[in-house]
């Protein structure tokens, strides 16, 4: 009894794990598909200090598909910043919606850094992937990003990776 009760649990862990392939997805954004919804900076009795709150709006046109043959269609992003002289830690959420319907949720971190004398700052970071619905219920993974911004124009350019299990 004890054999055929290892061998069953086996059995269930091996198909579980086989289940359960990697993916790694990647996609760009471009600024003709992003859209600052809302953005306030308030400034500190610090010089060059402020803290910024945002919602950003991405709807893509670039129907890559990813290891489930999905694309992404829409992703809507709500962070927070606390920049000196525009650069500094930003932190935040993000849901990303696919042409099934489907979402994944994730928290993002990342750094801005605004070299001198340039017009767009630019941006590298992480992203930790939450949960999801749908097809990615039981997802379990990461995300890298790097690319630049201008919320002072609403420009937005980014490439991401997501690295996932589901």
């Amino acid at each position: 009894m004890k054999l055929l009760f290892i061998t069953i649990y086996t059995f269930i862990f091996l198909i579980s794990s086989a289940k359960s392939e990697e993916c790694i997805y990647t996609y760009e954004t471009t600024p003709e598909e992003s859209k600052y919804t809302k953005q306030y900076s308030i400034t500190t009795d610090r010089e060059g200090h402020s803290v910024r709150i945002f919602s950003l709006e991405s709807t893509y046109k670039d129907k890559k598909k990813n290891c489930e043959g999905l694309s992404l269609v829409k992703s809507y992003n709500w962070g927070y910043s606390d920049y000196i002289n525009k650069s500094g830690p930003v932190k935040g959420h993000v849901t990303q919606i696919y042409s099934d319907g489907s979402k994944i949720f994730m928290t993002f971190e990342g750094t801005s850094q605004n070299p001198g004398g340039t017009k767009n700052f630019s941006n590298v970071g992480y992203s930790n992937i939450i949960g999801g619905t749908g097809v990615y219920k039981n997802i379990s993974g990461y995300g890298l990003n790097k690319g630049e911004f201008n919320p002072e124009t609403g420009y937005s350019k980014f490439e991401f990776t997501l690295k996932y299990t589901k």
